[in-house]
């Protein structure tokens, strides 16, 4: 399969919206994924707060996508765990998902790389980036690492969830 990965924008949220309620409806480890903020109204605050869609599409079908910070919420609870001297140079990879369909072609790491390659190029400042995931996911920990992040702490977030804080070093 080819797949094309892009920036996407406010006109691919509803599809973003289905995807990720079709991903989630077929966890069947509902805890290791966060749907919470899926809304179009939070997704278009984000995008214009300087947030960006990455998608993976399949034809024309959306097979995937990243929702990418380049601001973390300063009073969030990712920001909480995060030296305040870092928190004006670091993005999120904020969420993400691959249709179960196309799962084993990589595409989280795709998205990611090409998210971080966008905000990078963007704002020459952005020194680190962020991802929180389930400990017990591991397909999603290990893609992180795969793509260079390591795991800074352990916490409880999203309403006591246990997950895994990884930092990655941008260069």
């Amino acid at each position: 399969m080819n797949f094309i990965i892009k920036e996407g924008n406010s006109n691919d949220i509803e599809t973003v919206i289905e995807v990720c309620k079709t991903i989630y409806e077929n966890l069947e480890h509902k805890e290791w994924y966060s749907i919470d903020l899926m809304e179009y109204d939070k997704i278009l605050k984000k995008l214009e707060d300087n947030a960006i869609i990455v998608k993976a599409l399949y034809k024309d079908d959306l097979a995937g996508f990243l929702i990418a910070e380049r601001h973390i919420n300063p009073t969030g609870e990712l920001a909480e765990e995060i030296p305040k001297d870092e928190l004006s140079s670091s993005i999120e990879m904020d969420n993400a998902g691959v249709l179960p369909k196309y799962r084993g072609n990589h595409l989280q790491e795709s998205l990611i790389l090409k998210a971080e390659s966008i905000m990078k190029e963007r704002d020459a400042s952005i020194k680190y980036s962020y991802a929180t995931v389930h400990p017990d996911n591991l397909a999603s920990f290990k893609t992180l690492e795969k793509t260079g992040y390591k795991k800074y702490k352990e916490k409880l977030m999203y309403g006591g969830k246990i997950r895994y804080i990884m930092r990655k070093e941008l260069v």
